[in-house]
């Protein structure tokens, strides 16, 4: 049996230190973005040669899935499994995108998926970061080329939509204050652990990987201290992007809900730091 594990998110909230978080306790392969648009055969990725097939199949058909594309998929996650040392063959898939519906998930690597007659169970899971502060994290990275339009409301509203239909679902919130809890319950909803006690000491030990590495982009780390981040440092992002938000009738009613701050003066600086941050762009 290979067990895949995917997490599902936008990108800027946190996919990067999950899934590298909840490989390190048994140092698993991880098919990170193996849709594309770029070749991950080389380190710090190091994927098999298969996912350079994998993006251009992907592409071939206009960037939506089909028995071939997933074949290929399907045999990219098999060779990631042999790197599963306990034997387990246990893969993550980090898909920070939109890239196709849970529906079509569902269709093309639900029930019956397999490999050269070896069973593949997938297994997704929805991660989800604070609206407002996902998009500060791009405009702090200066990374808002990234970003679909200038910060993505839309885009957002869809996906939060899929998180709170989702089976299994996360929060970024959790990782960074709870993050022993998050994997246990990251691990579970991958299908990964065995018993009690070794769930308990992998997610102590992906707890610990997320407390003392940051992964600045994707699989690269950086020497910045994971547990204070640039992107909740200070703000960075137009004064829009909180209009644009907190301004939604249905995303503001969605944050209130998750505990998340709903008013002006939680996210922007106050006097001194505008005048300073104007004096930089200066």
């Amino acid at each position: 049996m290979i067990r895949v594990g995917w997490i599902f998110s936008l990108v800027r909230s946190g996919s990067s230190a999950a899934a590298y978080g909840a490989a390190a306790p048994w140092k698993l392969g991880i098919a990170d973005e193996p849709f594309g648009p770029w070749i991950r055969t080389r380190p710090p990725h190091a994927m098999p040669a298969t996912q350079q097939e994998l993006v251009r199949a992907f592409r071939a058909v206009g960037h939506t899935l089909s028995a071939d594309v997933v074949g290929i998929a399907n045999r990219l996650f098999a060779e990631l499994a042999e790197r599963d040392a306990s034997g387990k063959g246990r893969v993550i898939c980090k898909c920070p995108h939109l890239l196709f519906t849970p529906d079509e998930f569902e269709t093309w690597f639900g029930t019956g998926a397999s490999f050269n007659g070896t069973p593949i169970a997938h297994h997704a899971v929805y991660l989800i970061r604070n609206p407002v502060r996902r998009v500060n994290s791009a405009y702090s990275r200066r990374w808002e080329h990234v970003l679909n339009d200038p910060f993505e409301l839309e885009i957002y509203r869809t996906f939060m939509q899929r998180w709170k239909r989702a089976e299994s679902r996360v929060r970024y919130d959790d990782l960074r204050r709870e993050p022993t809890a998050f994997f246990r319950d990251l691990h579970r909803s991958m299908g990964f652990g065995s018993g009690e006690t070794d769930a308990e000491d992998a997610a102590a030990e992906a707890a610990h990987y997320v407390r003392t590495t940051y992964h600045a982009s994707s699989g690269e780390t950086s020497d910045d201290d994971p547990m204070h981040p640039i992107s909740e440092s200070g703000w960075h992002a137009p004064r829009e992007a909180l209009d644009v938000y907190l301004a939604d009738d249905e995303i503001r009613s969605f944050m209130g809900e998750q505990g998340w701050p709903t008013h002006r003066s939680a996210y922007e600086p106050g006097p001194l730091r505008s005048l300073w941050r104007r004096v930089r762009s200066a």
